[in-house]
Parts: structure tokens; C-alpha cells; sequence
């Protein structure tokens, strides 16, 4: 026999209402606490509520569905972000669909497309680079109910992580550590990319510090370990006066690359060439030389936009808000710590930024 609201509610000790409002996503005029929200879907957990879709559906004129639009899962990265982003959004009483952009592609609103034929309720974008979707985001994105996240768009809700004062401080640290030839490390097609700040704050670090800028790139994209393993053992067996003391990577799949490039070399990492990452994926902590790298704060991120997004849709939904002026498109900007471990660690001088 199916499980009812009924039966949930009552074994919760709550209202019928205050629990359909927590599993049907309804409305009214009640406000449910968090702590009243978790012991229901606890409940409803543990007597295996399976609610009925299609009804809520015709009831609420919402499918409780949100569409995520991410690059390539094959990139730990992404996989990491959908994998948070679902569960939040499973938490908030929301089902997913999944669309993926594949790496480098700029003519992307077919996606964007598709996913609206599902007829999500919202979406919530990754959107760093300039491609289709950028395009229509920042002249139309305001239209739809959706979260950017990786950069700040005019007019819509969006999420992004200050890498720029991230990517200051893993230079600082180098220099801190002793390194004056630090060399950067990126696929070629990020070289261009005007919505990354790394090429250009690394540019310009250097520049003031009076020090040489070296970019080294490599083709393909930063996914694939091997590729800059061979890189980066080339640039190992450069001759000393040109060899890099530091590499600060693209992400952290490149930084792995280079650990493994430079030791194939014959060097030791951090006191021959001392390495930083990007992305802070928890693969680099369990290296056996434990990688530094800048912490992109996914989690925060994906579940602060479920909450803008979940916010939006509510208000949409509530006739006394409805009455109201529409809520303003809001910015959130989340610190990128520094993570310093073994692979850039030379001296024992404290650290300006430890993790």
C-alpha cells in the first residue's frame, strides 16, 4: 500500500498541510521551520514516500525539476559540481536533469534548449567563458529562473569564487618560498578565454614583482594528466638558467601531471620545482607529495544557489509576495583560500595562508 501524506504527518506530528508543503513543494500561508522540514522528509524516508510527480505537477503548475548546464563531467571538476549540486537540490525537494558542454564549445545554446523542453522549474548554469549561452544570458537571462555560476552576469543571480585573489595569493606564497622563475601552466585554448582571470593576474604579478613571466601551454584541454606530464617533464629538462623553480597550474589535473612530469625528469618537487594547482579537488590532499592548490568553494556554491534559486521560485509562487515588487538579481562572490601542502612547502617560515 502506498504511503500517504496522511500517515507521514501524523508520525511527524505535524499538520497534513505542513507536511504536503514540505514533500509538494505547495504553498500557503505557513512557514515551515528547518528543523520541522528535516524530521518530515526523515519520516518520509523512512516509511519510503515515493511522491506522485504528474499530480504535483497539475496541482502546483511546477515540476519540481531544476536543469543543470555544466562543462564536461569528464573533468573531476565538473563531476564534483553535479554531484553537489544534485544533492542540494535533493534536499530542497528538487529533481535534476543534466546537460553537459563539451570542452571548448561555444555554440552552446542547443543545451540550453534542451533542457527547457524538460520543463524544469529553473536552471542553474556554469557559465565562465564567452560562448552562446554567455551571450543570451547577459542580454535575456534575467527572463528565466536561474543561478550562473563561475562569474558574475548583469541581470541574473550569480555565484562565482574570487580566483583572482586566489591566484595573488599562490604567487605570493612562491615568492614567500624562495622561487623568483615561476612559470604558469594552462591548456592553449584558456590562454584566450576572457573569462578566466588566472593569465592575466599572473601577467601582471610578475611584472610588478620584477620578475621574468613564462607561460607554457600544451594542447588539449586540463583533464588529462598525461599530456602534462610529458609537458611538464620537457620543461624540467630545460637547461637551469631557463628551467622554472615554480609551475602555478591551470587546475589540479594539471598539477598532478606536472608532479608526475617533473619527477620522471629526476627532480623533487617542491625544492627543484615547487607546484601549485587550481580547484582544490580532494584527490590533490592524498597525493603522496600532497598538493597545494587553490580551494574553489564548490560546495558553498551549489548550495547557496539552490537557495537563490529555491528563494526565487517560492516568491514567484507565494500571492502575498506575488503582489510585491520582483526580488533583485543578487551576487555572491566567495572567498578562494589558498591550500599550502608539501608540493610548494619549502621553508618553515610561517605561512600566510595554511590549509
Amino acid at each position: 500500500m502506498a504511503v500517504t501524506i496522511r500517515e507521514i504527518a501524523r508520525q511527524a506530528k505535524v499538520h497534513q498541510g505542513t507536511a504536503s508543503i514540505v514533500l509538494n513543494g505547495t504553498r500557503g500561508g505557513t512557514r515551515v521551520s528547518e528543523d520541522t522540514r528535516k524530521r518530515v522528509l526523515r519520516v518520509a524516508e523512512q516509511l519510503g514516500y515515493r511522491p506522485n510527480r504528474a499530480a504535483q505537477q497539475l496541482r502546483t503548475r511546477r515540476s519540481n525539476v531544476i536543469g543543470l548546464l555544466v562543462g564536461d563531467v569528464a573533468n573531476p571538476f565538473f563531476a564534483r559540481l553535479v554531484s553537489l549540486c544534485t544533492a542540494a537540490l535533493q534536499e530542497a525537494g528538487f529533481d535534476s536533469v543534466l546537460a553537459m558542454r563539451q570542452q571548448n564549445e561555444v555554440s552552446d545554446m542547443h543545451h540550453l534548449r534542451a533542457l527547457e523542453l524538460r520543463q524544469v522549474d529553473g536552471l542553474i548554469v556554469w557559465s565562465e567563458t564567452e560562448t552562446q549561452i554567455r551571450e543570451w544570458l547577459e542580454k535575456a537571462g534575467g527572463e528565466r529562473n536561474l543561478v550562473v555560476l563561475g562569474q558574475k552576469v548583469p541581470g541574473c543571480d550569480s555565484i562565482d569564487a574570487s580566483l583572482a585573489t586566489g591566484t595573488r595569493d599562490a604567487l605570493r606564497h612562491l615568492l614567500d618560498q624562495g622561487c623568483r622563475r615561476i612559470a604558469y601552466l594552462a591548456p592553449e585554448a584558456s590562454l584566450s578565454s576572457t573569462g578566466d582571470p588566472r593569465p592575466g593576474v599572473y601577467r601582471k604579478f610578475l611584472e610588478e614583482a620584477g620578475l621574468p613571466v613564462q607561460v607554457f601551454s600544451y594542447a588539449g584541454n586540463g583533464n588529462d594528466p598525461s599530456v602534462t606530464c610529458e609537458r611538464a617533464e620537457q620543461i624540467a629538462l630545460l637547461p637551469p638558467g631557463e628551467r622554472p623553480d615554480a609551475l602555478f597550474c591551470f587546475n589540479d589535473m594539471t598539477a598532478i601531471g606536472a608532479l608526475l612530469g617533473v619527477r620522471r625528469a629526476g627532480l623533487t618537487p617542491p625544492g627543484d620545482i615547487a607546484i601549485v594547482g587550481c580547484d582544490g579537488l580532494p584527490l590533490a590532499s592524498q597525493m603522496d607529495i600532497p598538493l597545494s592548490s587553490i580551494v574553489y568553494p564548490l560546495e558553498e556554491m551549489c548550495r547557496e544557489a539552490v537557495a537563490l534559486l529555491k528563494s526565487r521560485l517560492e516568491a514567484q509562487s507565494d500571492p502575498a509576495a506575488a503582489a510585491q515588487e520582483p526580488l533583485p538579481f543578487r551576487h555572491q562572490s566567495l572567498p578562494a583560500p589558498l591550500a599550502v601542502r608539501a608540493s610548494s612547502r619549502r621553508l618553515d617560515a610561517p605561512l600566510p595562508v595554511t590549509g
